[in-house]
C-alpha cells in the first residue's frame, strides 16, 4: 500500500511538472489538402471555443495551402476548416508542451452537389470566405437579446458601425442592404440595420455588388459597391411579427411607435405608426424597414442610360422622413401601409404613408461680411414655427416576360403642405461696432405641392451573350402653389430724413409653379469579341416650366406691385448621343467613351399671366463630353480605379427664376434666366487592399474638380446700409480637391480592432463682391483614430477621437482670414452586468473653436440607459434612459462661404429622462442557455 502511495505521488508530481512546463502561448500551423493531396489555397481556417463554438481566431490558407496562428493561448480549441465544395472539417486541438504545434497535412473531403446543403446545415462555420463574399453565421456572434442588426454588425470581424449608424465593410462604405437577396428598405442602409432585430438574422453576407448598368446588360463594367445581404431565419420568412413601444418622460416627453408585419413566401403586408416629441422626425428605421418590404423602390432604375451624370431634372425621391438637422424642438407623427408580392417572375410593391413634423426653433446667428476696404457684422435672432406634412404613394411593378425580356414600371406620388411663421430680429454693425441698420421681420407662408415621378423600362437580351437592348420612358411633374405674407420695419440710421430712416414693408405674394418633364432613353450593347464591347445610347427630354408670382402691397390696399411680379415660361429640350468601347477581361475593365449633348432653351417673360410677351430668350448650349474609366480587380484582393469625365449639370430651378426675393429686406436675391449649365472636369482615383487572412485593409482616394463654368452668387453690397443683393452668374476658375486614407487592422482577432483615417479637403471659389474678384480658399484637415473592444461576450466598448482644422482665406480682405477647429471624442459601452439586464451608455464630447470670434465652446453629451427583459420568451422589455445628463446639448454650426464667416447657435432638446415598455410579438426565445442571455 505504501509503495502504491509513493508511485501515485510520483506520478502526480511528474504530471504537474510537465503541465507547468507547457508554454503559455503557442503557434499552430498546418497545410490544407484534399484527399488526392492537392493543396487548397484560400481555405478558411478557424479556431473555436469547444464549449460554445464561439470564434476565437481565423485565417486563410495561402496559395500552398499553409496556415498559421501565432501567439495563441495554449488551451483546447476546435480547429474548423471550410472550403467551397468540400465537407467542413473540424478536429480538437489540445494543449501542447511545444511552442510550435505542427498539425501536418489536413485532408478534407469533396462532397457532391446534392449533399452540400445537408453538410452546411450540420457543420456551419462562423465565418466563410467565398471569392469576394464573406459570410458570417449570426449564431456564432453573440449580442444581447433585443439587439438590432446594427449591434450584430459591430461584432463581426471587418465590419464597423459609427455612432450615427453609418456602416463600413473592409473600410468601404456600405451603400445597400438587401434582405434574402432582394432590395429592402429603399436606398438607406440604416433603415434595416438600426432596428431590425438581430434575432431575425441567420446569416450576414458582405459582397461586391455590380452596378445597375452591369445588371441590365449582363456585362461586368468593373464598377462595384460593397453591399450586405441579411438572410432571415426560416421562422421570420412566414407568419407575423412586430412590436410596439410606449415611453413617457420628464418635461412631458413621450414616444409611441409600433409595427405589424405578416409574411409568407410570396407576400408581405405591413402596417406602422409613430408619434413623439423627442426630435425623432422620421419613421423609426426598424418600422420603416419592415414596412417597405423586399420589393422596395430602387432609385437607380430610373431609365437614364449611358455614362456620366448629365441630367436636366431634379425630381422627387421616395423618402417618407422629414430630415432633422439637430436644431430646435419637434412634434412628429405618421403612419402607413405596405404590400409586396413576389413570385419570381412578377414583383409588385405598393405603399401609402403620411408623416408630419412641427418644428419650433430659437436661433442666434453672428455673421461677419468682408468687403474690399472694410467689414460689417450681422446679428440675427430668429424664432420659427414650421409645419410639414406629406402624403406619399408609391408603386413598382416588375414582370419577367421570359428569360430574355423584362418590363419594369415605377411611380411615386406625393402631396405636401408646408406652413412657416418666422419672427426675426436683425442688426447690422459697422467695423467699429456702431449700429447702422436694424430690421424687425414677421413673415409667414403657406405652400401646397404635388409631385410625380414615373418611368417604364423594357430590356431585351439577345441569344448572343452580351448583346442587349433597353428602352425607357418617363413622365415627371412638380407643381406648387403658395402664399407669402411679408411684414418688416427697417431702420437706416445714417439716412438723411425720417422717411428714409424708417421703411415699412407689407407685401403679399401669390406663387404658382408648374413643371412637366417627358423623357426617354435607348441603350444598345454589342459584344465585338469575348473581351471587347461596343455601347451606344441616346437620351432625350422635354422640360416645360411655368413660374408665376403676383406681389401686392398690403400697405396700399393690396395694389399689385408690377416690379416684384412676374410670369414666365421655359421650355428646355435636352438631347445626348453617346458611344463607348469597353475592354473587360480577368478583372480588368477599361472604358473610353464620347458623347455629344445639346440644351435648347426657349424662354418667354410676361408682366402678368394674361399679358403679351415682354421679352423672350432663345438659346442653345452644346458640348462634347469625353469619358475614361479604368477599373482593375486583382485576385490578391486589390482594387484600383481611375476615372475622368466632363460633367455638365443644370442650374437649380430657383436660380433660373427672374423673381426678386425680398423676404429679408437686408438680403435680396434674384434669379437669372440666362444662366448656363455648370461644366467641370473631374479626375478621381481609388485604391483598396484587403487581406482576408488578417482582415487588414487600406483605402486611398483622391478627387479633383476644375470648373470651366461654375454657378456662383455674385454680390453687390451697399456700404452705408449693408443691404446685400445677390444674383447667380457663371464664372470659371473654381477648383476642389480631396484626398484621404482609411485603414484598419485587428490587434487581437475577434477582440480588439483599430482603425484610423486622415482627410484633406481644398477648395477655391471665385465670386465678385461689388465688382471686385474675391477668391475664397478653404483648407480642411482631419485626423481620426478609433477602436472596438470586446473583451468578453458580455461587454462591448468602442471609441473614436477626431481632430479637425479649417483655414478660410479671403483675397478681398486677407486680414480677416479664419482658423476654425472642431475636435470630438465619442465612446460607448454596452454591458450585460446581470441576467437579462443590460447597461448602455455613450459619451459624445465636442469642442468648437474660432479665435477670431473669441469663440470656444465645449459640448459634452452623456446618455445612459438600463434595460431588462421579462415574461415568457422575453417578450417584454423595460428601459429606463437618461439623455444629456450634463444638460449641455445645443446645436453649433461654424462655416465660411464666399466673403462671410458665420457662427450659429440653436436651442435643442436637452436633458430628460424616459421610461419605456416594448412588447415583441415573437419575443426573443432563449434557446441556448449556455449563451447566458446573449444570442
Amino acid at each position: 500500500m505504501r509503495k502504491i502511495s509513493v508511485l501515485l505521488i510520483a506520478y502526480l508530481f511528474c504530471a504537474f511538472s510537465m503541465l507547468a512546463q507547457n508554454p503559455v502561448r503557442v503557434t499552430l500551423k498546418g497545410v490544407v489538402q484534399d484527399t488526392s493531396s492537392a493543396v487548397l489555397g484560400g481555405a478558411t481556417v478557424m479556431l473555436l471555443q469547444p464549449k460554445d463554438s464561439a470564434l476565437v481566431n481565423f485565417s486563410r490558407a495561402n496559395d500552398k495551402g499553409a496556415f498559421e496562428f501565432r501567439n495563441v493561448k495554449n488551451v483546447n480549441y476546435i480547429l474548423k476548416i471550410s472550403y467551397v465544395g468540400y465537407i467542413p472539417h473540424q478536429q480538437l486541438v489540445s494543449p501542447s508542451a511545444n511552442e510550435v504545434v505542427d498539425l501536418g497535412n489536413i485532408g478534407i473531403k469533396p462532397i457532391t452537389k446534392e449533399l452540400l446543403e445537408v453538410v452546411v446545415r450540420t457543420a456551419r462555420a462562423p465565418l466563410t470566405i467565398k471569392g469576394d463574399t464573406i459570410e458570417y453565421d449570426a449564431r456564432a456572434f453573440k449580442v444581447p437579446q433585443g439587439s438590432s442588426v446594427e449591434d450584430l454588425l459591430r461584432r463581426l470581424p471587418g465590419m464597423e458601425v459609427d455612432a450615427q449608424g453609418n456602416i463600413k465593410a473592409q473600410g468601404k462604405d456600405i451603400k445597400k442592404v438587401l434582405v434574402d437577396g432582394k432590395t429592402f428598405f429603399g436606398d438607406d442602409p440604416k433603415a434595416a440595420t438600426k432596428n431590425l432585430g438581430a434575432e431575425t438574422i441567420s446569416k450576414v453576407q458582405v459582397f461586391n455588388d455590380k452596378s445597375e448598368q452591369a445588371k441590365l446588360t449582363g456585362v461586368d463594367d468593373g464598377k462595384k459597391e460593397k453591399a450586405i445581404n441579411l438572410e432571415l431565419k426560416d421562422e421570420y420568412k412566414k407568419g407575423a411579427f412586430g412590436k410596439i413601444t410606449g415611453a413617457m418622460g420628464t418635461d412631458s416627453r413621450m414616444a409611441l411607435r409600433g409595427n405589424y408585419n405578416r409574411f409568407n413566401k410570396k407576400e408581405q403586408f405591413s402596417i406602422l405608426g409613430y408619434g413623439n416629441n423627442i426630435n425623432e422626425t422620421g419613421v423609426n428605421w426598424s418600422d420603416y424597414g419592415e414596412f417597405k418590404g423586399n420589393n422596395s423602390f430602387n432609385n437607380n432604375d430610373n431609365g437614364d442610360f449611358g455614362f456620366g451624370g448629365n441630367r436636366w431634372w431634379s425630381g422627387d425621391n421616395d423618402v417618407v422622413t422629414n430630415n432633422f438637422d439637430g436644431r430646435g424642438f419637434t412634434n412628429n407623427g405618421g403612419g402607413g401601409v405596405n404590400y409586396n408580392f413576389d413570385n419570381k417572375k412578377t414583383k409588385i410593391s405598393t405603399s401609402y404613408f403620411y408623416n408630419q413634423t412641427r418644428l419650433m426653433l430659437d436661433q442666434y446667428q453672428n455673421t461677419k461680411t468682408f468687403l474690399q476696404n472694410n467689414s460689417f457684422t450681422t446679428t440675427d435672432t430668429t424664432n420659427q414655427n414650421n409645419f410639414r406634412g406629406n402624403h406619399s404613394i408609391g408603386s413598382r411593378f416588375e414582370q419577367m416576360v421570359d428569360s430574355n425580356n423584362t418590363v419594369i414600371a415605377k411611380a411615386n406620388l406625393r402631396f405636401s403642405t408646408n406652413n412657416i411663421s418666422t419672427i426675426q430680429y436683425q442688426r447690422n454693425f459697422s467695423e467699429d461696432n456702431v449700429l447702422r441698420t436694424s430690421s424687425d421681420i414677421n413673415n409667414s407662408s403657406a405652400l401646397s405641392s404635388f409631385s410625380l415621378t414615373s418611368n417604364v423600362i423594357y430590356r431585351h437580351k439577345f441569344k448572343k451573350k452580351g448583346r442587349t437592348f433597353a428602352l425607357s420612358g418617363g413622365y415627371n411633374v412638380n407643381n406648387s402653389d403658395g402664399t407669402e405674407n411679408l411684414n418688416s420695419n427697417s431702420k437706416f440710421l445714417n439716412a438723411g430724413t425720417i422717411s428714409q430712416q424708417i421703411r415699412a414693408l407689407g407685401q403679399l405674394n401669390n406663387n404658382a409653379n408648374r413643371q412637366n418633364l417627358l423623357k426617354g432613353s435607348v441603350l444598345y450593347l454589342e459584344p465585338l469579341s469575348k473581351r471587347m464591347y461596343w455601347e451606344s445610347f441616346y437620351n432625350v427630354s422635354a422640360d416645360n416650366r411655368e413660374v408665376g408670382r403676383d406681389a401686392f402691397n398690403a400697405k396700399l390696399e393690396n395694389q399689385r406691385m408690377d416690379s416684384l411680379s412676374t410670369y414666365y415660361k421655359n421650355n428646355i429640350t435636352y438631347n445626348r448621343l453617346g458611344t463607348s468601347m469597353r475592354y473587360s477581361h480577368a478583372g480588368v475593365n477599361v472604358t473610353v467613351g464620347l458623347a455629344a449633348l445639346r440644351f435648347d432653351l426657349d424662354g418667354k417673360l410676361f408682366p402678368r399671366k394674361d399679358a403679351q410677351v415682354a421679352s423672350s430668350i432663345s438659346k442653345n448650349y452644346s458640348s462634347i463630353t469625353p469619358y475614361l474609366g479604368t477599373d482593375i480587380e486583382l485576385k490578391s484582393n486589390v482594387y484600383l480605379s481611375v476615372n475622368y469625365n466632363l460633367n455638365v449639370e443644370a442650374p437649380q430651378i430657383a436660380d433660373l427664376q427672374p423673381v426678386i426675393n425680398n423676404n429679408n429686406p437686408f438680403f435680396i436675391s434674384s434669379g437669372n434666366p440666362d444662366l448656363a449649365p455648370e461644366k467641370s472636369h473631374n479626375i478621381s482615383a481609388y485604391f483598396n487592399k484587403f487581406d482576408p487572412a488578417t482582415f487588414m485593409y487600406v483605402n486611398l482616394w483622391t478627387d479633383y474638380n476644375y470648373y470651366t463654368s461654375q454657378v456662383v452668387y455674385n454680390q453687390t453690397v451697399d456700404a452705408n446700409t449693408f443691404v446685400v443683393r445677390t444674383r447667380p452668374e457663371n464664372l470659371s476658375g473654381g477648383q476642389r480637391f480631396s484626398s484621404g486614407i482609411y485603414a484598419g487592422f485587428p490587434i487581437v482577432k475577434t477582440k480588439l480592432t483599430v482603425n484610423f483615417s486622415s482627410n484633406i479637403n481644398l477648395s477655391s471659389n471665385p465670386t465678385f463682391i461689388n465688382g471686385t474678384l474675391n477668391q475664397n480658399d478653404t483648407q480642411g484637415y482631419s485626423f481620426k483614430l478609433g477602436f472596438s473592444l470586446t473583451p468578453s461576450d458580455k461587454l462591448i466598448v468602442s471609441g473614436n477621437g477626431k481632430l479637425g482644422f479649417s483655414t478660410i482665406k479671403y483675397t478681398i480682405s486677407e486680414a480677416q482670414n479664419q482658423n476654425i477647429k472642431n475636435n470630438s471624442l465619442d465612446a460607448s459601452v454596452k454591458w450585460n452586468f446581470a441576467k437579462k439586464t443590460f447597461l448602455e451608455t455613450n459619451l459624445d464630447y465636442t469642442n468648437y473653436r474660432n479665435d477670431r470670434f473669441n469663440f470656444n465652446q465645449d459640448i459634452p453629451i452623456l446618455n445612459c440607459s438600463v434595460r431588462r427583459l421579462f415574461l415568457k420568451e422575453n417578450k417584454l422589455e423595460v428601459r429606463l434612459a437618461a439623455f444629456d445628463i450634463f444638460n449641455k446639448r445645443q446645436s453649433i454650426i461654424q462655416r465660411g462661404f464666399q466673403n462671410t464667416v458665420t457662427n450659429q447657435t440653436s436651442l435643442t432638446l436637452a436633458r430628460y429622462f424616459m421610461l419605456s415598455l416594448t412588447y415583441n410579438l415573437k419575443g426573443h426565445v432563449d434557446k441556448l442557455k449556455k449563451n447566458q442571455g446573449w444570442m
